[in-house]
């Protein structure tokens, strides 16, 4: 599949996405500010998507803090401006327990939210790690636009909120849903691949104004749909912009229900990836110098 899912814990946005994933999955140096650590991994800053952000004071596109992802994620669902929520409730003679409880969206939660990671097929991703600046554009926005697809189709037919006892009452969040996006540009093996995390909060305002929390379970039961979709967004849109098509791909006796791209005209990489890949060994991690040549020109500049 091209999209993989896995939950978020309060903890994890500590030790690990505030570490690792906004950063480009690097190392992010110690006491080093998020904009200059993303600024130093070459990976742009994240951004805000979803319907529900307006509840929030957040705007589609607007750029994610620090503080954002540690009071959504990291302190079990709080709102992303919890701090200046306490700081104004205080100075309203608040106590700092009423203040606190202010700043809560709803009750806490240990499961914070599902990152959602989003790549395109191999042949895709292999004519945007190998073709020209046009490409990779075209490729990158079909890429962007089908992930909004997706998380539209998750806040319409998907996401639902339990509430009442044992959960028995059910209701799609109205106001939409609440997402951190980080754009990727390798693997952790070095290899250039474009993909994406969407961190999704579990977090939706119920019709009451309430805060509730989005049963994970609907989204996991649906993330082979998620990745057929996103799936056919990306090629169509690639194949209809860059002159491509696609065909099916059999494996032994079985015809496997995704597809590859198949040029209609000559690409201008073909030749760069019948060399680089001539001496590639199936299941075998790529030599070093093809790993070097895949990864070069990738990143915006």
């Amino acid at each position: 599949m091209t999209v993989d899912t896995r939950v978020i814990r309060a903890g994890q946005m500590y030790r690990y996405y505030l570490r690792e994933t906004v950063v480009g999955d690097g190392r992010r140096p110690a006491r080093t500010p998020l904009r200059a650590a993303q600024e130093q991994a070459g990976v742009p800053v994240g951004r805000w998507m979803g319907r529900g952000l307006g509840a929030l004071g957040l705007a589609p596109g607007e750029e994610v803090t620090e503080a954002q992802l540690r009071n959504l994620f990291g302190e079990r669902g709080r709102h992303p401006y919890a701090d200046r929520i306490e700081v104004d409730r205080l100075a309203q003679g608040a106590s700092p327990q009423q203040a606190f409880k202010t700043g809560a969206l709803g009750r806490q939660v240990t499961v914070t939210g599902v990152d959602f990671v989003f790549r395109p097929q191999p042949s895709i991703y292999l004519l945007w790690a190998f073709g020209d600046d046009e490409t990779r554009r075209v490729i990158e926005a079909a890429h962007e636009r089908a992930i909004v697809r997706v998380l539209e189709r998750i806040e319409d037919e998907v996401a639902v909120i339990r509430y009442g006892k044992d959960g028995v009452y059910r209701v799609r969040p109205p106001g939409g849903l609440v997402a951190a996006r980080f754009r990727h540009y390798e693997a952790r093996s070095g290899r250039p691949l474009l993909h994406d995390h969407l961190l999704l909060s579990v977090k939706g305002q119920r019709l009451d104004g309430g805060w509730g929390s989005v049963h994970t379970t609907a989204l996991y039961e649906n993330t082979v749909a998620a990745s057929a979709l996103y799936n056919e967004l990306v090629a169509s849109e690639v194949c209809e912009t860059l002159g491509l098509a696609t065909e099916p791909r059999t494996v032994a006796l079985f015809v496997r229900t995704d597809s590859r791209c198949s040029p209609l005209r000559e690409s201008l990489s073909e030749s760069r990836i019948r060399t680089a890949c001539a001496s590639h060994i199936p299941g075998k991690q790529p030599p070093g110098p093809l790993f070097a040549q895949l990864c070069q020109g990738v990143r915006p500049s």
